[in-house]
C-alpha cells in the first residue's frame, strides 16, 4: 500500500511539473515578445504618418510602382512619389543630390548589378538589414532557401524576385527538341550565322550567362576558350530585348542566346513556334530589377522603415510579384497571373546570384569586349 501511494504521489508530481512547463509561462513569454516588436512597430508607423510622404527611385516600370504606391497609401495613409529610370541614371541622380547636400529618396528598387557595383562603392547605400522589424519579414522560413535573400554580406540589398533565366531559346521549326542539350552544342558549324544574342558587353542576360559559366560551370579559362570558339559562329548581337525574341519567333534566327525571359514568354503565350532548350549545365536564378535597397541617409526615416517592411511582407510581396509578373523570393509569394514557364521545373538545375557573381560581371564585360570585338566592326 505504501509502495502504491508513493507511486501515485510521484506521478502527481510529474504531472504537475508538465502542467507548469506547458502552461502560462510560455504564453506570457510569447505575448511579451510580440508586444515588444508591436510596440516598436506602432511607434514607427505613427511617426511615419506624421512624416506623411515617401519617395521611391525605381527601375521597375511605373505600372509596378503605381500598384505598390496605391496599396501602401491605402494601408498607411502615406503619400508616395516615385522616379523611374535606368539604374545608372538613378545612381547619377543620387550622387548629384548627395553632393548638393539634398536628400530626396527613401527607398530604391533596382537591379543588384547597379546597387552593388555602382551605388554601394560610391557610399550611396545604407544597411537595409537594420531596418527590418516585422516577424513576417525576418523569419528565415518565409524565404526560399530558408534565409533572407540578401545579395551582399553587408546587407545593403535584398533580392525580392527569384527569376529563373534559361539561356537557349529556339524556333521549333528550325531546331529539334533534343538538338541542343549542352551549351557546347552551340558550337556546331551548322548553327553558324543562325544565332541571335543579347549584348554581352553590358549588364544583362548575356553577361550573367558568361559569369555563370565562369564561376559555376566550367571555370574562367575554359569559359574564355568557349567564347573564342563561339564568336566564330558570328552571332547577331542586339541590345533590343524584344527584337531578339522576335527574331526567333519569326524564324530569322534559329536560336537566341540569353534572351530576356519575359519577352520570350510573351511569344510563347502567343503560340509562336518557340521553346527553351533544356541544357545539362543549367541556368541562373536572379533578382532582375527586383533588388531593394535604401540610401545611407533618408528624408523620411520612419516612412522608409515602414515601406521596406511592408514591401517585404507577404502582403507587399504579393502586390509586387503580381504587378511584375515574375516569381518572388518568398515561399508564400502568389503564382496567380505569372506564366508557368517562369517557374523552375523539378529536373532543372539553377544557380543563384551572389555578391561574387554580381561583382564578377564587370570583369566579364571587359573580357567580352575583347573576345567579341570582331563582331562590332
Amino acid at each position: 500500500m505504501k509502495r502504491f501511494s508513493a507511486t501515485v504521489t510521484t506521478l502527481i508530481i510529474i504531472l504537475v511539473g508538465f502542467i507548469a512547463i506547458w502552461q502560462p509561462a510560455d504564453t506570457s513569454a510569447a505575448e511579451k515578445a510580440q508586444g515588444s516588436w508591436k510596440a516598436e512597430w506602432d511607434k514607427v508607423v505613427a511617426a511615419a504618418r506624421n512624416e506623411g510622404q515617401l519617395m521611391i527611385y525605381s527601375t521597375p516600370g511605373g505600372n509596378v510602382v503605381r500598384v505598390l504606391a496605391e496599396a501602401f497609401e491605402k494601408k498607411y495613409g502615406i503619400k508616395v512619389g516615385w522616379v523611374n529610370g535606368r539604374g545608372e541614371e538613378l545612381s547619377k541622380r543620387m550622387q548629384a543630390e548627395k553632393n548638393a547636400g539634398i536628400r530626396m529618396v527613401d527607398a530604391i528598387m533596382s537591379g543588384s548589378t547597379t546597387t552593388l557595383t555602382v551605388m554601394k562603392p560610391r557610399g550611396l547605400l545604407g544597411k537595409l538589414g537594420s531596418l527590418l522589424v516585422l516577424p513576417d519579414v525576418i523569419n528565415p522560413q518565409a524565404w526560399e532557401g530558408n534565409s533572407l535573400p540578401f545579395i551582399d554580406k553587408a546587407h545593403t540589398t535584398i533580392a525580392m524576385l527569384a527569376t529563373p533565366q534559361r539561356y537557349v531559346f529556339h524556333n521549333t521549326n528550325l531546331v529539334q527538341e533534343n538538338e541542343i542539350t549542352s551549351y557546347r552544342d552551340l558550337l556546331d558549324p551548322k548553327w553558324k550565322g543562325k544565332i541571335g544574342m543579347n549584348d554581352p558587353t553590358i549588364a544583362g542576360t548575356a553577361n550573367t550567362f558568361f559569369v555563370m559559366l565562369s564561376l559555376e560551370v566550367w571555370g574562367v579559362e575554359e569559359t574564355k576558350n568557349f567564347m573564342r570558339e563561339y564568336v566564330k559562329q558570328e552571332p547577331a548581337i542586339t541590345r533590343d530585348r524584344r527584337l531578339q525574341a522576335e527574331w526567333v519567333a519569326k524564324g530569322k534566327y534559329a536560336i537566341s542566346v540569353a534572351t530576356n525571359l519575359q519577352n520570350a514568354i510573351d511569344f510563347l503565350s502567343l503560340g509562336a513556334p518557340v521553346a527553351f532548350s533544356k541544357v545539362k549545365e543549367g541556368g541562373m536564378i536572379g533578382a532582375g530589377a527586383g533588388g531593394l535597397a535604401v540610401p545611407e541617409a533618408v528624408p523620411h526615416p520612419n516612412a522608409s522603415k515602414v515601406f521596406v517592411n511592408w514591401l517585404l511582407s507577404k502582403e507587399g510581396q504579393s502586390a509586387f510579384v503580381k504587378s511584375y509578373r515574375s516569381p518572388g523570393a518568398r515561399k508564400d509569394a502568389p503564382r496567380e497571373g505569372i506564366p508557368p514557364q517562369m517557374f523552375p521545373e523539378p529536373d532543372e538545375k539553377f544557380y543563384r546570384d551572389t555578391e561574387e557573381s554580381v561583382l564578377y560581371g564587370r570583369v566579364m564585360m571587359k573580357t567580352a569586349k575583347e573576345i567579341f570585338a570582331p563582331l562590332y566592326k
